[in-house]
This record gives C-alpha cells, sequence and structure tokens, in this order.
C-alpha cells in the first residue's frame, strides 16, 4: 500500500478511502498526514515533525470526528506547544477521574436521559469506573493501560462480558463527550472496541418463559391483587419496557381514540410511542380505571420506583422471570403468530435502523391494531381451550 501527497479535503479523504491500495494522505499545504483504519471508515491524524534529521509522528485526533480543517486549525498551536515540551493529550483536565467527576455532574442534570439511565451510568462511573482508573493521566491512555486497568479487573471480579462491555461504553462516552465540547484535545478512547479486549461473542439471554407459558402466566393474574394482575395483564398485552410501564398515567390513555400514547420523555429511544388499545385492553383497562383514583396506573399519585416495579413482578413470578421475560414472550408469540417483523418491531418501540429506516410507514397504527387484535384474541381463545380441556394450569 502507497502514500499519497495532495491537497487534503474532505471529499479527498473519501475519495481515497475507497482506493484499497491507498494507505496514507500526505497534506501538501501542511505537515499533517492521515492514515486510514483497515475498515476505511475511519483514520487518524498524525502531525508530521523533523527533528534532528529524524521524521517523528505525533497523533492529534482521528477522522471523522476531527475534521480536515479542525486538524489544519490545531498545527500552529500544536507545534508551539511540541517546542514547549507540553502534554498534548489534556486541556481542561489532567487525569481520569477528573473527566469522570466532570461527567457526573454533566449527566445528573441531563434531563434529556431517563433517570433509570442517569442511574445506571453514575454507578457505573462511581461503582468500576472511578476506582480502577483514579489518577491515571488521560496522556497515558492506550488499549493497553485500558486492558490492564480495566478490563482484566472486571473480568476476575467475574463480570459477565455484556456488564463489562456496558462499562467500557460508559467511559467511551465520556470521553467522546469531553472531545465534543473541545474540553480534551485529543480522544484516546475514539478508536478503541470493545473487541480489542474480548472476543467471545456475547449471547443475547434467552427468556424464561415461552410461548405456552402465556396463557398460564394470565389464568395467574387473574388471581392477583388488582395493581399486579394490571401490570403483569398490560405487560403481557402489548410487550412493554418495566420502565415506561411503571410510569404510566391514565391521562395517556384515550379510550374515545382507543390509544395509548407514551411520551418521549419516558421511553427508552426518547421518540414517542402509540400503541391501539384492542377490545380486549378495553375492557381490562376501563375495570382497572374504574377501581382506581391515582394519576398513575400502578402507583396511585406516585410513579412506581424501578425497584418496587421489579420487586413486585418478582414477588408475583417468585423469581422464575423477570419483567423482560414478560417482554420477550409477547415478541415471540408474534412471531409465531407470524405477525411481520417491522411491525413487531414498531410494537416493541426499537429504534429503527437500517432498512427500516426508509420503510414505508403508512398505516402503522392500522398494522399496529391489527397485530395486536390478532394476538389478544389468541391469547383469550387459548384460554377458554384450556378450560374447555380440562387442563389446569
Amino acid at each position: 500500500m502507497k502514500t499519497v501527497k495532495t491537497s487534503i479535503s474532505e471529499r479527498v479523504i473519501k475519495e481515497y478511502s475507497e482506493d484499497l491500495t491507498v494507505s496514507e494522505l500526505r497534506d501538501e499545504k501542511s505537515p499533517l498526514c492521515i492514515r486510514f483504519n483497515k475498515s476505511r471508515e475511519k483514520a487518524t491524524w498524525y502531525l508530521v515533525i523533523y527533528e534532528l534529521g529524524k521524521k517523528h509522528r505525533q497523533r492529534i485526533g482521528y477522522w471523522p470526528v476531527l475534521k480536515y480543517k479542525d486538524a489544519l486549525s490545531m498545527v500552529p498551536d500544536v507545534l508551539k506547544r511540541i517546542g514547549k515540551g507540553e502534554d498534548l493529550q489534556v486541556s481542561e483536565f489532567k487525569t481520569v477521574d477528573q473527566l469522570l467527576n466532570w461527567y457526573l455532574d454533566r449527566i445528573g442534570k441531563e434531563a434529556v436521559k431517563s433517570q433509570s439511565r442517569r442511574k445506571g451510568v453514575i454507578s457505573a462511573i462511581n461503582v468500576h469506573l472511578l476506582p480502577r482508573l483514579d489518577g491515571i493521566v488521560i496522556s497515558n491512555i492506550k488499549k493497553a493501560v485500558i486492558d490492564q486497568l480495566l478490563i482484566m479487573p472486571l473480568q476476575n471480579a467475574d463480570l459477565k462480558p455484556s456488564s463489562i462491555r456496558q462499562y467500557f461504553a460508559v467511559l467511551k462516552r465520556v470521553f467522546a463527550s469531553a472531545a465534543e465540547l473541545d474540553l480534551i484535545t485529543v480522544n484516546p478512547m475514539a478508536g478503541m472496541k470493545f473487541s480489542d479486549h474480548i472476543q467471545k461473542r456475547i449471547v443475547p439471554k434467552f427468556s424464561k418463559l415461552h410461548v405456552q407459558d402465556i396463557s398460564r402466566i394470565v389464568n395467574q393474574a387473574m388471581g392477583l391483587s388488582l395493581r399486579s394482575k394490571n401490570l403483569i395483564m398490560f405487560m403481557i398485552l402489548f410487550g412493554t419496557r418495566i420502565g415506561e410501564t411503571r410510569q404510566m398515567r391514565w391521562s395517556y390513555i384515550d379510550f374515545d381514540t382507543r390509544q395509548i400514547i407514551f411520551p418521549e420523555k419516558i421511553t427508552k429511544t426518547g421518540m414517542v410511542h402509540v400503541l391501539p388499545i384492542t377490545d380486549v385492553a378495553y375492557q381490562l383497562l376501563k375495570e382497572f380505571e374504574q377501581k382506581n383514583t391515582g394519576q398513575y396506573l400502578f402507583g396511585s399519585d406516585d410513579a412506581l420506583t424501578a425497584s418496587e416495579a421489579d420487586k413486585l413482578i418478582r414477588s408475583v413470578s417468585k423469581g422464575r422471570f423477570s419483567a423482560h421475560d414478560l417482554r420477550k414472550a409477547a415478541r415471540s408469540a408474534w412471531a409465531e403468530l407470524g405477525i411481520d417483523y417491522w411491525v413487531a418491531e414498531r410494537l416493541l418501540n426499537h429504534k429503527p435502523k437500517g432498512l427500516d429506516l426508509v420503510y414505508i410507514q403508512a398505516d402503522s397504527l392500522k398494522l399496529k391494531r391489527e397485530a395486536l387484535e390478532r394476538y389478544h384474541n389468541w391469547i383469550f381463545n387459548s384460554l377458554k381451550t384450556d378450560e374447555n380441556s380440562g387442563i389446569q394450569k
């Protein structure tokens, strides 16, 4: 692979990123060079310096996060700082713990992220990141340092790879946020991937419930207290997330148009989520409404906390399944009933990606209504079949 000397621009970088014979571009107008990574979707900016007849490279950032014009604007200051022997890696913060504490303060004020998400990030930083990275100079952060101080200790603590990946992602987000706000000159984690440390494929956790368990749980729910019964039934009927379900208010339900509208402030995706109310769901919700005086469906005048909702589900399941297992069971049932993948993803309120983004969304609510009607009728037809056959659930 060869190095090409050219007048670098964003257009030129994109053109050469498709030429697999070129590994690096040297700028004709400045001491900048840019080296493509294996995927060709990212690259590293270097400042080429000659000292006593020897060539040295100083990494200053990553493309496309750092655009050419921004890299070029950094050259005079970087050269000046190199001449003075200054550290190029840090601007506002010297050590990782300073950076983490800044982010803790920032995320505590972020209203955009859900409360549960903020709690998760705060816990990850306080429990796992700060204790292991306290006092580490940011300019010393490299893959080997992250591996030695964070990844290996977390593995030795018998944490699951999926949990370690979450903590790694939080650390990457902290560095990325600081870089985006120009609080650090260079993001040393920009080119790092979790797979650099753990190659084992993380397999999704299988549901503890099967499709055939749904009618049994519905039968069981009918004998529970009013709140427990309706929380279980709501999640089985609609496959909603526990975090969104526990915050449901009666004002989000429009019985006239037969729609449930989850506002973006309580959804994980940050998007409004609309679910149609079938005849089966309408009857259950109306019965529940008559016996409920609070503004929240499941928490009277205050929403259930995440801990309270989780304990309620587990007290009913006796630890045999979680709230997320109810959601997975509903999704499995939709697949068995032949409900279209795209419709099922919209019912789950998964964030669209790839081809889903360009899928024709006309009559989305109609398709969701037809899918839920088929599913709800299937549930209660299964109950009738079990009763007629004398099967004890």
